[in-house]
């Protein structure tokens, strides 16, 4: 009678990526994990119905002894962003889940251990940005346009005060790509509102909801610390006079549900973390 094969322990941080028509990109992505993300982390690549090498790249990985340990890819038929991240977090087992892009290449071996030993000290904190955050502050004026949505007065980006900055997490309102989440976040109060789609929006909606069931949301600047290095945009381009309608609407909606908490919480004192560097 053969040995039954040993159970992989569950992942701790399960990383979720979307991708569409990017495989030479997507490969120095998964590169990245596979070198620096360690026994703890599963990557999860969902393929968004692409027309490139990337779905026979992605199987011939998953066949390789990194691959079957810790790489699982799934396919969507042109779902988008949102969506594919939704799919993502259904399909994660970990119990910290990562918003990721198929153009961020992590780079450092000691970023996992100290996300994870973060999370564990800090149970109040349910949602951390991993490149800047975001203030949002009350403003009367109309959003009329796409540029509205990101005037000054109305939303601030920050990486926190410096200098402290560099050795501490700061306080934000809502957050921005990459990110992670606890899943216990995620059972609470949901994924991903579809009424965002196909993106832009959403995150910093879901922000405030888990805001609202008594997490802290965070960020620290970990590209600036070069934990991760990010290409940019490949895919999307400069925005197009739709996609800027798009995001206006998702705009609007975001502050008809959240304009009310905005003015409640906006100068309430924001909270501070000591990095967990190992």
């Amino acid at each position: 009678m053969a040995a039954a094969e040993p159970i992989a322990p569950r992942p701790a941080l399960s990383v979720v990526m979307p991708t569409f028509n990017n495989e030479a990109v997507l490969r120095r992505a998964v590169d990245g994990w596979r070198r620096f993300g360690g026994d703890a982390v599963e990557l999860i690549v969902v393929e968004d119905g692409c027309k490139d090498g990337t779905a026979a790249y992605l199987e011939r990985e998953r066949q390789t002894p990194w691959g079957r340990a810790h790489l699982r890819w799934v396919h969507e038929d042109d779902a988008h962003e949102l969506r594919c991240t939704n799919r993502g977090f259904r399909e994660a087992t970990g119990d910290l889940v990562a918003a990721w892009q198929d153009d961020m290449f992590l780079q450092e071996p000691w970023f996992v251990p100290e996300i994870l030993a973060t999370f564990a000290a800090y149970p109040e904190l349910g949602l951390l940005s991993l490149s800047r955050g975001l203030h949002c502050v009350p403003c009367d004026d109309p959003i009329e346009r796409w540029e509205d949505l990101w005037d000054w007065r109305r939303l601030q980006s920050t990486i926190g005060h410096g200098p402290a900055n560099w050795i501490r997490l700061q306080e934000v309102d809502a957050v921005i790509r990459p990110w992670i989440v606890r899943r216990a976040c995620i059972t609470r109060v949901g994924m991903l509102d579809e009424a965002f789609r196909p993106t832009e929006w959403d995150e910093a909606d879901l922000a405030f909801r888990i805001r609202e069931a008594g997490w802290k949301v965070a960020t620290c600047g970990y590209e600036r610390l070069g934990a991760y290095s990010h290409l940019g945009s490949t895919t999307i381009g400069v925005p197009s006079d739709a996609y800027k309608q798009r995001v206006l609407k998702n705009g609007r909606l975001f502050h008809s549900r959240w304009d009310a908490v905005i003015r409640r919480d906006h100068a309430r004192p924001r909270r501070t973390w000591r990095r967990k560097a190992t």
